[in-house]
């Protein structure tokens, strides 16, 4: 009995089905025998998997690759392409669904037009249409199809380590006294404790510009919205701001200064109303 459930995120497969196609039913996210009954037909062009299996080529087991269809000449096996632009021609049963999700490391393969892109490497921000939104190592925001995308989970930093590396940064917290004070009955009080966190964390302020755009247009805020929501404007923070990032339509201003006046501006107002 397989547990797994298909389903989908955002019109998007789990799996990295594209999304014409419906999730397999048949399909086990935990690895039991099911998957030794995939089909050529289980992966068409653009869907992701991990190559298991092959005996061939052991060193390749447990590496990503992306389909590109049934092989040419031979449609009992399916065409991939690995992280090193290789192709290769495969059994089903010598491969595994993989995700392809917001937050994976993937690098670019398989270009013809725009072929300088290719073996350079980049995280999924999103799906937009019919293609993925990747946040390149060179700073470029590019768009690409599934197919050429292939995920690279073992991602290696190629810059230097110095001989002691340094330990990493406690998170912040939010203070004690902060989190007593959100308890207080005075809504002034509150709201001085909330302003005090959103100039600790911006990241509450961006959030706070984002809810509040969707019910009413302020040109400030709009702008800041559609840049932290990918213009979706829907309350979600898909592209959260970085210090100095400029926002198109007002690129004269901090924007980050921006999130921050305008939040604290409208906890202030509430506090004095309540």
């Amino acid at each position: 009995g397989c547990s797994a459930r298909p389903g989908r995120q955002g019109g998007v497969c789990l799996r990295g089905w594209p999304a014409e196609r419906p999730c397999q039913q048949n399909i086990c996210a935990v690895g039991c025998s099911v998957a030794e009954e995939m089909e050529v037909g289980d992966f068409p062009r653009g869907t992701h998997a991990q190559i298991t299996g092959l005996a061939s080529k052991p060193e390749l087991n447990e590496e990503h690759c992306t389909s590109l269809g049934p092989s040419p000449g031979n449609p009992e096996r399916v065409t991939v392409t690995t992280k090193t632009g290789a192709q290769l021609s495969l059994k089903p049963l010598n491969l595994k669904p993989a995700e392809l999700l917001p937050g994976s490391h993937v690098i670019i393969q398989g270009l013809t037009n725009a072929a300088k892109y290719n073996n350079q490497c980049g995280e999924i921000l999103s799906w937009q249409g019919d293609r993925w939104i990747v946040d390149l190592d060179n700073k470029e925001r590019k768009s690409f199809k599934s197919e050429n995308l292939v995920v690279i989970p073992e991602r290696v930093v190629t810059k230097k380590r110095s001989a002691e590396p340094a330990e990493a940064p406690e998170a912040k917290k939010i203070k004690m006294a902060d989190m007593k004070d959100f308890e207080s009955t005075d809504e002034r009080v509150v709201a001085q404790a909330f302003v005090r966190c959103m100039r600790e964390f911006p990241i509450l302020a961006q959030k706070c510009i984002c809810v509040l755009a969707t019910k009413q247009t302020v040109t400030i805020m709009h702008e800041l919205a559609q840049h932290l929501t990918d213009k979706q404007n829907d309350g979600l923070i898909r592209r959260p701001l970085r210090p100095g990032e400029k926002v198109k339509g007002i690129e004269e201003l901090d924007a980050m200064e921006q999130c921050l006046q305008i939040a604290e501006r409208r906890v202030r107002a509430l506090a004095t109303h309540c």
